[in-house]
Parts: structure tokens; C-alpha cells; sequence
């Protein structure tokens, strides 16, 4: 579950939160920003993952990739100091796990877990305003660069997060970091590297493990 808000803050493509003067984003901005969320149909990146543990010095770090096409296709990767992942494609999708050479199909009926992922990505991709209302209160926090936190609303989603704070590139149209607070003080920081925008992804990217 704790990896499921950073696959669903991924693949924001928002833009022009800056200039707004009130810390609270306006139903107008909201507007503007479902409006041209559904002019990106794929972003892909390189990312780099920090766990921070409340009780230990040591970072833990990782590093992977991940893609996204809409309507509903996804692939996110671990690449160092391990392989694992999971895609997900047309409903059907696969994960795996190097560590014990295990790679799994799945489907979205009988995968929930799966099946949140994929309904919450089709709704901050693109930008459902009901729904993020909804489940989050989102405060601007900074405008240079623009970042954004989101506390959750429901009772089991408090449980493990505090909070998310969402920080955009300097011109507003992808996440360069994406940080996760739990309630037990540990957070996880990934940042992303280069994100390329409506290129044109290989099939094989959301249906092949190697």
C-alpha cells in the first residue's frame, strides 16, 4: 500500500500553480489544471528513492524507472541495488521480484491492490478534481519552486500518512520530487530524472519484464 501514493503522484502532469497569491488553490486553478492534464498521454523517467529511517542513521537508497501511457498502462522498476517491479496494461499485468527470480501475472479482478492503483492513476492523471477533493486537502505551500502538500482525509490512509508534499519542475509541467511523511516519523524522498513527455513508449515497455 505505502508504494501506491508514489505510483499515483508519478504521473501528475500539471502545470501553472505559480503566481497564485492564496496558499489554498482556487476551483479556477483546479480548472485550468484538469483541463491541460489531458493534454499528456505518456511520461517516462529515470528516479532515485531515499528511505529515511526514524531510528537509523543510514539512508536506504534505490534506483528504477517507470513509464505511463493512458489510458491505464504503467510500468514501474527497480533497477539498483535490486530488480523488481510490476506493469500493468489493457487490465492485466505482471510483478516480479529478482531476489527470488518470481514473476507473477495478475489481473486487476484478482489483484485490489492492483485495482487501486490503476483507478487512482486514471484519477490524478487526469486530474479529477471530485476526487482528489475527496481524499486529500491540498495546500500550496511555495511557489519558486511550486510544491504542494496533500493530507489524506480518510481514517486508513492517517493510519501509515502523515502527509505528501509534491514539489514540480521549474516550469510546472512534471513532479522533480515527491516526498512521503509517515505517522512514525520515517519518509521516503524519490526525485526524477529527465522526464520525457508524449514520447512515443515501445509496446513492449508495458508488457515485457526484460
Amino acid at each position: 500500500m505505502r508504494y501506491v501514493i508514489a505510483i499515483l503522484c508519478i504521473a501528475l502532469p500539471l502545470m501553472a500553480w505559480a503566481n497564485q497569491s492564496s496558499m489554498e488553490p482556487n476551483k479556477q486553478l483546479l480548472v485550468e489544471l484538469q483541463l491541460k492534464a489531458k493534454q499528456i498521454q505518456s511520461i517516462s523517467s529515470h528516479f532515485s528513492q531515499e528511505k529515511h529511517l526514524e531510528m537509523f542513521d543510514e539512508v536506504l537508497v534505490s534506483k528504477g524507472r517507470f513509464a505511463f501511457q493512458k489510458p491505464a498502462s504503467l510500468r514501474w522498476e527497480y533497477l539498483e541495488p535490486f530488480r523488481a517491479g510490476f506493469l500493468l496494461n489493457d487490465g492485466t499485468g505482471k510483478e516480479w521480484d529478482e531476489a527470488s527470480d518470481n514473476e507473477r501475472n495478475f489481473t486487476l479482478e484478482s489483484s485490489p491492490a492492483m485495482s487501486m492503483v490503476a483507478s487512482q492513476i486514471m484519477a490524478w492523471t487526469t486530474f479529477d478534481i471530485e476526487w482528489l477533493e475527496s481524499r486529500y486537502t491540498i495546500q500550496l505551500t511555495d511557489t519558486t519552486p511550486v510544491t504542494l502538500e496533500l493530507c489524506p482525509r480518510g481514517d486508513a490512509a492517517k493510519e501509515f500518512l502523515k502527509y505528501l508534499t509534491v514539489t514540480f519542475s521549474a516550469d510546472n509541467r512534471t513532479i522533480s520530487l515527491l516526498e512521503l511523511h509517515e505517522t512514525d516519523g520515517d519518509f521516503t524522498r524519490i526525485s526524477f530524472d529527465n522526464p520525457r513527455i508524449n514520447d512515443i513508449l515501445a509496446e513492449k515497455t508495458f508488457t515485457a519484464v526484460r
